[in-house]
């Protein structure tokens, strides 16, 4: 179980990362600069004492996930989309995740709307001791109500302390999955909805933007002299939390060497995922402690 120190960590953690969240949700506008955003939103967090524990995402329209802005990203918010904003904090080590997305165009408003439903409903339905897969029933049986469509092959999380993806996972949908909410523990739930018309799951595009390091995989005696330079700066950077290209200082000096260490599979990579059907995705996400008798929201 939790003590009462690490609670107030993430109670703290979670109410950096809901202060983020909110920021990005005001800069989030027609014609802005996506890496202006991403950058404001990871500074916020910084300046709470706090780290980010994954590079701030944004997904625009179809992309429903893993997009967040290289180095010199001139991408701007189109009009008429759906945006999707992810942004984590972790305060030693406790780990809090949450998502919200913003509609520039009134036909999209439904489905941004139907997603916070969605949540909350998954949300009161936590509690020790239910399966998971009741989770991912109630998340499904809101959103065909609602008239969309949750996206089956993307699911929330638990988060450990240093560990942003823990075990457990929370599905979106019903059916035969493993495992129960357990008391003290943490999870991320995060719906994901798209329209009737789509195909209710991502597929992965060719671009990745994120990367992460595992350091108890890692062979240095395998590596060349400027690979084991970078990976060791990496692993003391980011450790084993997934982290952006432009996070690295000096960038342009290292790409290569960043690049061949991806292509070789010794950095992970996280590829941008997006509807199969190029329908619009929304998302929300909370982070919940789970107890006997319910959960704590701390995003």
């Amino acid at each position: 179980m939790l003590d009462e120190s690490a609670l107030d960590r993430l109670r703290q953690a979670g109410r950096i990362a809901r202060r983020a969240r909110e920021e990005a949700r005001r800069l989030i506008r027609e014609a802005a600069l996506v890496i202006e955003i991403c950058e404001a939103v990871e500074e916020i967090i910084r300046s709470e004492g706090a780290r980010p524990a994954f590079p701030c995402n944004i997904g625009i329209n179809e992309v429903a996930a893993h997009y967040t802005s290289p180095p010199g990203d001139q991408l701007r918010i189109p009009p008429k989309s759906i945006v999707k904003v992810d942004v984590g904090a972790s305060l030693d080590g406790y780990i809090a995740d949450t998502a919200a997305s913003v509609a520039l165009a009134p036909d999209l408003e439904p489905i941004v709307e139907a997603s916070g439903i969605v949540l909350r409903e998954a949300v009161r339905a936590m509690r020790a001791g239910v399966p998971v897969s009741r989770i991912g029933l109630v998340v499904q049986e809101t959103a065909s109500r609602l008239g969309f469509k949750p996206i089956r092959n993307l699911t929330g999380h638990e988060i450990g302390r240093n560990k942003l993806h823990a075990g457990t996972a929370i599905p979106n949908v019903g059916g035969a999955c493993p495992g129960r909410l357990e008391a003290g523990h943490i999870y991320a739930v995060e719906p994901f909805l798209t329209t009737m018309r789509g195909a209710g799951e991502v597929v992965s595009a060719k671009l990745a933007t994120i990367f992460r390091v595992e350091p108890e995989k890692i062979s240095h005696q395998k590596l060349g002299k400027d690979e084991k330079t970078l990976m060791q700066y990496l692993i003391e950077r980011f450790g084993n939390l997934p982290y952006a290209a432009r996070w690295i200082d000096d960038y342009e000096k290292v790409k290569m060497v960043h690049e061949r260490l991806v292509k070789s599979g010794r950095i992970q990579q996280y590829p941008v995922l997006v509807e199969r059907l190029g329908e619009p995705v929304a998302q929300a996400e909370h982070t919940v402690i789970v107890f006997e008798d319910g959960c704590e929201v701390i995003t």
